[in-house]
């Protein structure tokens, strides 16, 4: 396995410093690798080093002016630095987005929140769900993040109403694109035999019999 692959996954197990590490590796080899160079900026960035993520970006820029990759995380950055949105942000713990077919979904949300809040969005931070009559909406640190499209979440609302619990994750941001990883936490004894999460929507009326 080559130290790019193993760079990678590192990545996506929200190891960033042991990835940090692996791209400069790569780098001191071939100063000029755009993908390492791109991940490494993506690795800074998770850790909160926004000024050398920064650096990293220009410099890719510098050797390639219309990167897209580049170009989106350095208006990312620049978001950042100049709305601290969130206070004491923590580090994500690492995460497994495993699916489990019935119990696990990801859901890309509409209606999203502003910029520069999810512009200080990571994978892996768990979200606090609100559930409504009619909604399902997210939020980190009181800020507004999305909601869920509406077949979703009547599903949702319905079997929380029978006493199903859920948790949500980010999973990815991109821009004005969220995707959470929605995950059944406890099913109810009355929702033993419902999946909480089906490849074709199921709208159940308000009048369904328990």
């Amino acid at each position: 396995m080559n130290i790019a692959t193993v760079a990678i996954q590192k990545a996506l197990a929200n190891q960033w410093q042991e990835a940090i590490e692996l791209n400069l590796q790569i780098l001191s080899q071939d100063d000029n690798n755009i993908d390492a160079l791109n991940r490494l900026a993506q690795a800074y960035i998770q850790t909160g080093n926004h000024c050398e993520a920064q650096r990293v970006l220009n410099n890719i820029l510098a050797l390639d002016k219309y990167n897209p990759i580049a170009t989106r995380n350095l208006e990312k950055v620049k978001c950042i630095s100049s709305n601290l949105t969130f206070t004491n942000h923590p580090a994500p713990k690492p995460f497994s987005f495993i699916e489990e077919p019935g119990k696990t979904k990801v859901v890309s949300l509409i209606r999203t929140g502003e910029r520069n809040v999810l512009a200080n969005l990571q994978s892996c931070i768990e979200l606090d769900i609100q559930i409504r009559q009619k909604t399902v909406s997210f939020y980190y640190q009181k800020k507004y993040i999305g909601r869920l499209p509406d077949d979703v979440a009547h599903r949702l609302i319905w079997l929380h109403g029978r006493d199903n619990k859920y948790q949500a994750y980010i999973k990815s941001v991109e821009k004005n694109m969220v995707k959470v990883f929605l995950r059944e936490l406890k099913c109810s004894a009355r929702n033993k035999d419902i999946a909480s999460f089906v490849a074709s929507p199921i709208i159940h009326s308000e009048n369904e019999e328990d």
